[in-house]
């Protein structure tokens, strides 16, 4: 009995006619875009030995849109992010490419070696905090500030690709195209044709040659992409690793080398500390003008409102002791009347003394005050007198021998009331 064909997609049987049963996929079809996949991997996997990342990555993606599932395009694409820094994407890609094939995955030693070192992550969570504290910095266009998270964040992960390209890009804001250059040749070392620094670089004014010199100045400092890793064999058993000299004395140099690299990590914590210390020194100068500025701006204020108020309150007592002056000259003026009135009302009084002492002298008396309906009735009768006088003037004249006697017919002098005394008093 002749084994049926299995579908390349799903794994069911294929028809006679080369037409899944399950999926009704053309077999045909599949085997192409396999082959186009698996073409696409080999451009991938030649870019990224020529150091030719950003290539990699295109034909890489390409071959997993025409397969999914193809192994080693996923593990070589997330070889190549954990190279460039971007630890999560190849996480992504690893964790993808196990659950498409479990068994004889590289991707599984790769997810347990992460696994086993829980500080790698923590590293790697930390990187991606700093950038991203730096990226909101850069955006504000505080570049000092932004320089002191992502230089952390570069000493965590020398090749860190995004954080060159934004270091360059804050030095070149900055204008030190120096300082800018040894990170876009950082970032050529080990993507040579990175089209974001090229084009940095290409706006900085430098010419192709100069952008291939710099390239190939920092494949002397930059290290293998495949150190460890490698990539896979044709069968995909293993990964390929990199073969070192036997040593006679191999115990001997793995003891001295984790001592180197234990070192290394000693030395790291102490330049971490310098950094940290040269940052808060740097973020204290920064902050101490404008904090010494401010302290002067609110002493400034608070003495303009001192001053303010010194002044209203000097303008107060000045109109209070105009009031005052006012009120001492009323009160100087109501005195001067005072006496004025009291001398006068002396006067008066003396001036009365003297009526009276002149009326007891010529032998007349004061008489008491009259009442109101007495006055009227004088009044009267004085009126009355005083014309039948005049009415009488024309027809007779009045002789000394013809003037009667006292009492007889007479009105009778009438004596000076005190009253009187002192309207006369009041009318001098």
């Amino acid at each position: 009995m002749a084994i049926r064909q299995k579908c390349l997609y799903c794994g069911e049987p294929v028809s006679a006619s080369g037409y899944c049963t399950s999926c009704k996929l053309s077999q045909s079809f599949l085997k192409k875009a396999v082959n186009t996949s698996a073409y696409h991997y080999n451009v991938g996997l030649e870019r990224a030995k020529a150091r030719d990342l950003t290539g990699a990555e295109e034909s890489l993606k390409t071959s997993l849109r025409y397969n999914k599932m193809n192994i080693r395009s996923r593990n070589l694409l997330g070889l190549i992010y954990y190279e460039t820094g971007e630890v999560v994407p190849a996480l992504s890609q690893w964790v993808m490419s196990v659950n498409y094939q479990p068994e004889k995955n590289p991707a599984v030693r790769y997810l347990k070696e992460l696994r086993d070192d829980p500080k790698e992550l923590e590293r790697a969570s930390e990187v991606a905090r700093q950038f991203n504290q730096a990226l909101e910095h850069a955006k504000q266009h505080s570049f000092d500030l932004a320089l002191i998270p992502l230089r952390k964040a570069l000493s965590l992960n020398i090749n860190f690709v995004k954080g060159h390209l934004l270091m360059a890009l804050i030095y070149t804001q900055m204008n030190r195209k120096g300082v800018a250059r040894k990170h876009l040749s950082r970032v050529l070392s080990i993507d040579r044709n990175n089209v974001r620094a090229q084009r940095i670089l290409r706006e900085m004014g430098e010419k192709e040659e100069s952008i291939t010199r710099l390239a190939e100045q920092g494949d002397d400092v930059a290290e293998e992409l495949f150190s460890y890793y490698g990539v896979e064999t044709p069968d995909g058993s293993r990964p390929a690793r990199k073969i070192d000299p036997v040593s006679p004395v191999g115990k001997r140099s793995s003891r001295m080398k984790r001592f180197k690299e234990a070192s290394k990590a000693k030395v790291s914590n102490v330049y971490m500390l310098v950094g940290i210390l040269i940052g808060v020194l740097i973020l204290f100068f920064l902050l101490r003008p404008g904090i010494k500025r401010s302290a002067e701006d609110d002493a400034n204020a608070q003495e303009t409102s001192y001053l303010k108020e010194l002044s209203a309150r000097n303008a107060e007592i000045a109109g209070l002791q105009l009031s005052v002056d006012e009120a001492n000259k009323k009160v100087e003026q109501v005195k001067r009347e005072k006496d004025a009135l009291d001398n006068k009302v002396t006067s008066l009084n003396a001036q009365i003394e003297a009526l009276r002492a002149q009326i007891a002298a010529g032998g007349a008396a004061i008489l008491p005050e009259k009442t109101t309906e007495e006055k009227t009735e004088d009044s009267t009768a004085e009126t009355t007198f005083n014309e039948s006088i005049q009415g009488d003037a024309g027809d007779q004249t009045v002789t000394d021998g013809d003037q009667p006697e006292s009492g007889e017919g007479t009105t009778p002098r009438r004596g000076i009331t005190a009253s009187e005394i002192e309207a006369m008093a009041e009318q001098e």
